[in-house]
C-alpha cells in the first residue's frame, strides 16, 4: 500500500509538471522494477484514470507490448545480446510534453523533465521564424493560362464551357450551367509545399487538397463515368450517381473507382508505398493499370500498395489518415525521416541530414498551426538537433 501511495504522489506530481529532478528520477526506478503496487500496470492504471480530455488516446496494447519488453530484457541467455533498440517518444495532442512515462526495453525515460530545452540553432541573426502552410493553390485552366488562388479575392473567377468557376473564403466551386461546346476540357489545381486547399467539382464531389498534391479534372462531367487524375493527399467526399463512377487514377500506383464515399489518399511521389483509406461506402482499388488484381475496400479499412503489390489493413486507424484535415499532424508510429518528409512538405523546407542521426519513432498528435521554432523545440526533447539556414534549409543533426 505504501509503495502504490508513493507512486500515485509521483504521478500527481509529474502531471502537474511540479516534479522535481529527483522524484522524476525515484518515478522512474519505481516503474522499471515492477514493484507489487508500484510497477507498470499501477502506472498503467492511474494514467488511464487521470488522462486529460485532449490528450491522445491511450493504448492499452502498446504499454503492454513494451512492458513485455522491458521483462524480457531481463531473461536473456547466457551470452546473448539484447537487440538494437529505437527510441520511442510520445507526443502531447496539443503539446509536446504530454505522454507522462515512456517505456523502452532499454530503460525509461520521462518526456517533461524540467531540464532547459535546448533551443533551434538558426545560422544568421537575420533568419525569421517559418509560419505554418496555409490556404493557397495555382489552377491551370484548359487554355494552358494559370490563376493563384493565394490572393484572389471571393467571387467568379472564371467561365468555361458552359462552367462558373467561383472562389469563396478559401474554396473553390465549379457549377455547370449549360452543356457547353460539348468537348471535354480539363483543369489542374495544384497546392505546393505549404498550401492546402479546398474544391468542390462539377459533379457536387468534394476533395480537400494537402501539400504538395495536385488533381486534374473534367470542367465538366459527361460520358458514362467520372475520372480525375490525383497526386499527393486528399480528402474524396465523392457525390453518388450510380450511372456514372467516379475514378481516380493515380498515375503508376493505383486506380480507384466509387460510386458514393468518403476515403483519403495518400500517394506522394517521394514515398515507397501509397494508401488509401476509406471511411464510408465501398472502393475497388487495384495496380495501375492491373484491373484484374482489384481489391475491394470496406469502411475503416486501409490498403497499402507498392510495386511490389497490396495489402489490405483491417481496423486501420482512420483518426491517422485524415488528421491532416483536420488541422493534426498524428505521428503514431512514425520514424524521424517520415516525419521531416511531412514537415518539409507543410513548412516548404529543404531537409538534410548531417551525421548518423538515430532511430526514433514517435506517438502522438501535434497541431499543424504551431510555428516551425515551437515544433523543432519540441523534438529537441527526443534528442535530435536542427540547424536552420538560409533558404528553408533545415538541418538534421544528432
Amino acid at each position: 500500500m505504501e509503495n502504490n501511495e508513493r507512486l500515485q504522489y509521483l504521478l500527481q506530481r509529474l502531471a502537474a509538471q511540479t516534479a522535481t529532478e529527483t522524484e522524476l528520477d525515484e518515478l522512474a526506478n519505481m516503474v522499471g522494477r515492477d514493484e507489487p503496487g508500484a510497477g507498470i500496470d499501477a502506472a498503467e492504471s492511474w494514467l488511464e484514470n487521470h488522462r486529460p480530455e485532449l490528450q491522445a488516446s491511450y493504448d492499452h496494447d502498446r504499454w503492454m507490448r513494451v512492458a513485455d519488453g522491458i521483462l524480457d530484457a531481463d531473461k536473456l541467455r547466457p551470452g546473448q545480446e539484447a537487440p538494437p533498440v529505437r527510441k520511442v517518444y510520445h507526443l502531447q495532442r496539443w503539446w509536446w510534453a504530454a505522454a507522462v512515462v515512456l517505456f523502452a526495453a532499454a530503460g525509461i525515460w520521462l518526456l517533461n523533465r524540467p531540464a532547459a530545452r535546448q533551443e533551434t540553432v538558426i545560422a544568421g541573426e537575420s533568419l525569421q521564424d517559418i509560419a505554418p502552410g496555409k490556404n493557397g493553390a495555382v489552377l491551370t485552366l484548359a487554355d494552358g493560362s494559370q490563376l493563384s488562388l493565394d490572393s484572389a479575392g471571393n467571387g467568379v473567377i472564371t467561365r468555361q464551357n458552359g462552367t462558373t468557376v467561383t472562389l469563396q473564403d478559401g474554396s473553390l466551386q465549379y457549377a455547370p450551367e449549360d452543356a457547353g461546346d460539348g468537348g471535354m476540357k480539363y483543369n489542374t489545381i495544384a497546392t505546393a509545399n505549404g498550401r492546402q486547399f479546398t474544391i468542390t467539382l462539377p459533379d457536387g464531389t468534394k476533395v480537400w487538397l494537402n501539400a504538395g498534391s495536385y488533381l486534374r479534372f473534367p470542367v465538366a462531367f459527361s460520358g458514362t463515368e467520372r475520372q480525375v487524375e490525383f497526386s499527393g493527399e486528399g480528402w474524396f467526399e465523392v457525390a453518388k450517381d450510380v450511372k456514372k463512377p467516379f475514378r481516380v487514377k493515380v498515375p503508376g500506383r493505383i486506380d480507384l473507382e466509387v460510386l458514393g464515399t468518403s476515403f483519403n489518399i495518400n500517394a506522394y511521389a517521394n514515398e515507397r508505398h501509397s494508401y488509401t483509406t476509406l471511411v464510408t461506402g465501398a472502393v475497388r482499388v487495384a495496380l495501375a493499370g492491373k484491373p484484374a488484381g482489384s481489391v475491394v475496400l470496406k469502411p475503416g479499412e486501409q490498403l497499402q500498395a507498392d510495386a511490389g503489390g497490396m495489402d489490405v489493413m483491417r481496423n486501420a486507424n482512420v483518426d491517422k489518415a485524415i488528421a491532416w484535415k483536420n488541422g493534426l499532424f498524428n505521428f503514431d508510429g512514425v520514424e524521424l525521416r517520415e516525419m521531416m518528409r511531412q514537415l518539409a512538405r507543410w513548412y516548404d523546407l529543404e531537409v538534410v541530414y548531417e551525421g548518423n542521426v538515430p532511430e526514433v519513432v514517435f506517438f502522438g498528435e501535434m497541431s499543424r498551426k504551431l510555428q516551425l521554432s515551437d515544433v523543432l523545440g519540441g523534438l529537441e526533447r527526443s534528442n535530435v538537433h536542427f540547424r536552420l539556414e538560409a533558404g528553408r534549409r533545415l538541418v538534421v543533426m544528432p
